[in-house]
């Protein structure tokens, strides 16, 4: 779940690719195709449609959400992962009905929920992928992938943003996952992907009010499982000026990974620096007993308060020591049971004709 991981191989053509059957909800469908020659795994779901920005009457106070404008969240899109081996890349297209690129700025973001394994910080489903608007196409060297079964049931998650007072009528998305088989020689080092926030998300949301100026939030995660990081990056909104991960130890605190941002002159995100420690080195080691802490700053320009404008997250590809020791999937934890049925609620509020809006 490394904000990004691929771009495609150029191969020569293969057999002809396997469609598999994917249930269709609300309007859009999914279908997954498996082009085994190439090693990836190819979603293509649409069409989805999302309206135009609200634009304010002569004298109407404009109301500033900052990324929450006009976002509109689809209900779930089920599938089981089709093949065996290791995740480790993707790449992302937009386009309109007639094939034209869109702007990647229209994704608010794409999840992949993988209901077959747990987070390491929270008791809920993992998220095996997470893509946001500011989140590139990355390549991961084959030495390294999210190990995955064939069979294993998940969902993607679409929300969209729309910030022109054009609407979209037909929006396409093709998602290409490029997978290491299981014959692999040498074997890719197995990474988890370790999802970690400043708010607790389990059965909500994680955007929360940004106030005017300089501000800065935290929370702390107790590990309970040793390992290496392998990559790490993350995500925000706009306006944020750093990101960190720090170990805490008592009252000792020191820093495991500083990310740098990039916005443009009017404070809107346009990346966050990605790191990958354990490709040509050992990684960066987390140990059990300890709390790592993750840091989120913002410069907010506006002079307001901004609803719903902020959101920090922290991401990691993590080499586990002993995976005997990664907390097992317990489907009657409340945590378990608050964030399916959160989920399941997300996409019904659309089913029944609303929009989503956070």
């Amino acid at each position: 779940m490394l904000s990004a991981l691929l771009a495609t191989l150029i191969l020569a053509p293969g057999p002809r690719p396997t469609t598999l059957p994917v249930r269709a909800v609300d309007g859009p469908e999914l279908k997954v195709t498996v082009d085994s020659a190439r090693h990836v795994v190819i979603f293509v779901a649409g069409p989805f449609s999302i309206d135009g920005m609200h634009q304010p009457a002569p004298g109407e106070e404009v109301q500033h959400h900052g990324m929450h404008d006009n976002t509109t969240e689809y209900p779930l899109m089920h599938f089981k992962w089709p093949v065996a081996g290791w995740a480790r890349g993707f790449k992302l297209n937009l386009v309109d009905g007639s094939g034209q690129e869109l702007d990647r700025r229209l994704l608010h973001h794409l999840n992949v929920v993988n209901f077959g394994r747990r987070q390491l910080f929270y008791p809920v489903p993992e998220r095996m992928l997470a893509i946001g608007q500011e989140t590139p196409d990355i390549s991961l060297p084959k030495s390294v992938g999210i190990p995955v079964e064939a069979g294993t049931p998940m969902a993607l998650i679409m929300a969209w943003h729309n910030e022109k007072p054009e609407p979209v009528p037909a929006i396409y998305v093709r998602l290409e996952m490029e997978y290491s088989p299981t014959n692999m020689n040498p074997r890719p080092v197995s990474v988890m992907p370790v999802y970690m926030d400043v708010v607790d998300p389990i059965g909500k949301m994680v955007d929360f009010d940004l106030p005017a100026g300089n501000s800065t939030f935290t929370a702390d995660h107790p590990l309970v499982t040793s390992g290496r990081i392998i990559g790490v990056g993350g995500h925000g909104h706009d306006y944020l000026s750093g990101l960190a991960l720090q170990e805490v130890d008592g009252d000792r605190v020191k820093d495991v990974a500083r990310l740098r941002t990039t916005r443009d002159s009017a404070g809107r995100l346009l990346g966050i620096e990605q790191k990958l420690p354990g490709i040509r080195g050992r990684g960066i080691p987390m140990r059990a007993g300890k709390s790592y802490r993750v840091v989120g700053s913002y410069e907010n320009p506006t002079g307001k308060m901004l609803p719903k404008g902020a959101m920090i997250h922290v991401i990691l590809l993590y080499a586990v020591d002993d995976m005997r020791t990664w907390p097992a999937v317990n489907t009657e934890d409340p945590g378990w049971q608050k964030d399916m049925e959160w989920m399941e609620e997300r996409g019904s509020r659309r089913e029944e004709g609303g929009e989503h809006q956070h």
